[in-house]
C-alpha cells in the first residue's frame, strides 16, 4: 500500500489543552478549526510517501523502541505564510538532539525506503507546533502579528509519546474537509533506556 505518513512527538494532555485554546483564538483571524483533527505535536519528519506501508509500520515500532523521551522547549509564537494561507505555530528550540534525530531519521528512511524526501527537511528544519493552518483573513494579519507577539508560551516539557499520522487523497472529496483524508494511525510510548 502506498500512502503518505509523518512522525511526530506528542505533548502531554495539559499542554495539548493549552494549545487547543490558542487554536480557538485563531478563529478570530479567520482560521478554521481543522488543526484540531490531529493532536498537538512536534513533527520529527513531515509528510512523505512510503511505498511499503506494512514494512514502514514495523520500522515505526522499531524507531519508537530506540527513541528516548524528548525535551521540548517552547519559545513563543510565529506566523508563516502568504496573503491567502498561513500557519500560526509555537516555536520549539532546535536542540542539538532534535536536529540529530531529524538528520538520522532522514538518512535511515532514505536508506531503507528510497525517496522519502519531505518538505523542509535538512539543517534548517524548523521545529514547531502548529496551532492554526490554512486560509485566514489577510486583512487581519497586522493584528494577528501584534497579538501573537504578546502570547506567552515559554514552557519546557518532556514528550513521552511518538505518533504516526497517515494521509491519503480521498476517493470522495468533501467540500468541508477537502481532498486529503488524514488522522492519527498509531501512538507508541517512549521509554527511558535506564529505567
Amino acid at each position: 500500500m502506498k500512502m503518505r505518513t509523518a512522525l511526530a512527538l506528542l505533548v502531554d494532555d495539559d499542554l495539548a489543552n493549552k494549545f487547543s485554546a490558542y487554536a480557538l483564538r485563531c478563529r478570530n483571524y479567520g482560521f478554521s478549526l481543522q488543526v484540531l483533527r490531529l493532536p498537538p505535536h512536534v513533527s520529527l519528519k513531515q509528510t512523505f510517501v512510503v511505498k511499503d506501508f506494512e514494512r514502514f509500520e514495523r520500522y515505526f515500532a522499531e524507531f519508537a523502541g530506540r527513541l528516548e523521551p524528548q525535551h521540548l522547549k517552547f519559545e513563543g509564537f510565529t506566523f508563516w505564510g502568504n496573503t491567502e494561507h498561513g500557519i500560526v505555530a509555537a516555536r520549539v528550540a532546535a536542540s542539538a538532539r532534535l536536529l540529530e534525530i531529524h538528520s538520522q531519521l532522514n538518512a535511515k528512511l532514505e536508506q531503507r525506503f528510497g525517496d522519502t524526501q519531505a518538505d523542509f527537511d535538512g539543517d534548517a528544519y524548523r521545529f514547531h507546533l502548529t496551532v492554526a493552518i490554512g486560509a485566514y483573513r489577510s486583512d487581519l494579519l497586522p493584528q494577528l502579528r501584534t497579538d501573537i507577539a504578546a502570547w506567552k508560551m515559554e514552557e519546557v516539557t518532556i514528550s513521552t509519546r511518538l505518533a504516526m499520522f497517515i494521509y491519503e487523497e480521498s476517493v470522495h472529496p468533501n467540500p468541508v474537509y477537502g481532498t486529503r483524508e488524514y488522522g492519527t494511525y498509531k501512538v507508541l510510548s517512549l521509554v527511558e533506556k535506564n529505567a
